[in-house]
Parts: structure tokens; sequence; C-alpha cells
């Protein structure tokens, strides 16, 4: 990072490896801005080889590397990570009212240091809704847990591991 950044490339945040970390962007800003600030004290500290230490990075570079830069990143600049006319409409609400974003001094740094998962309150892909008031619209939970419990009971039969029991594993209720 602190290389790329050097150089003057912004980078794209993205996950692509969920069976080895968490599998929520909120989670990977939060990582990021820690370790940049982290290995940004050790260098000014005397523990960096190189021309003197990297300049900490800021909430809103995170945020930027998560939408702007992520989208760019894979080929969908022109496409989406702004709100910008013509672009597709894909928009995130997050709750600020929750104990977790309390109190709200700085809205970007609340959505980097404070969001999680369950701050999402609203979902707009391309323009149409998918999630409100906390709601996944359009999606069969119960379904959808049935099928993933399912596929991972094949893999476990398929890999020779005992397939944990349903009532230890199965998670019903709620759509937030």
């Amino acid at each position: 990072m602190d290389e790329a950044l050097a150089a003057g490339v912004r980078p794209g945040l993205g996950i692509d490896v969920e069976v080895a970390l968490a599998g929520d962007m909120f989670t990977q800003m939060r990582a990021l801005h820690a370790i940049q600030r982290m290995r940004a004290v050790n260098a000014a500290r005397g523990a960096h080889d190189g021309d003197g230490p990297p300049d900490r990075i800021t909430t809103a570079d995170v945020l930027d590397f998560a939408t702007r830069q992520g989208a760019a990143t894979v080929g969908l600049g022109a496409t989406t990570g702004t709100l910008t006319p013509g672009k597709q409409a894909d928009l995130l609400m997050i709750t600020a009212d929750e104990i977790n974003n309390l109190p709200l001094n700085d809205p970007i740094g609340t959505v980097v240091l404070g969001a999680d998962a369950r701050s999402i309150d609203t979902v707009l892909i391309a323009g149409r809704v998918r999630k409100w008031a906390g709601r996944l619209l359009d999606v069969d939970l119960p379904a959808l847990r049935a099928e993933a419990a399912a596929s991972r009971d094949h893999v476990h039969r398929a890999a020779g591991v005992a397939v944990a029991t349903r009532a230890a594993t199965d998670v019903t209720g709620g759509g937030r």
C-alpha cells in the first residue's frame, strides 16, 4: 500500500478470499486503516527501510479505495463507484443512530471505523431497491439457508468430514 501511494497509485480495496478473511468491506476498511497507521508509526520511530515514513492515510482515503478505486481496479469505474449522472445507482444507506455509530461526529469516519454490515439500512443496485429498512427484498432467506446448509453438508460428505447437526448449525430468524 505504502509503495503504491508513494508512486502516485490509488489502490482499490476488495475482498476475494472470504474463507480466510471477513467477507464485509467494513472489516477490510478498518484493517487497512489500522495496518497502514501502524506502519506509518513504526516508520516514524525508525523501524522502516526507505526514504522516510509514509504519509498516514485518512478515513476518506480508505473510503475512496473501497468505492471509487475499487470499481476502477476491476474495470467498472465508468459504470459505478461514484454517484455520477449516467452511472449505475449502486448505493448503501447506513444508519448513524445505532450504538456503534454514536456520536456522529464525522460521517466518513463513522462509515470506515464504526459501521458494520448491521448498519446497512437500504441498498440500491442499478437503481433497484434490494434492501429496505434493514430487510432484504426478493430473497427467500429460509430457502437460501437450506441451500447453503445442503451445500456445506455435501462438501463435508465428499471430503469425509463429519457433517454438523442441523440443530447446532442452522440459523433461523430475521432477515438483517
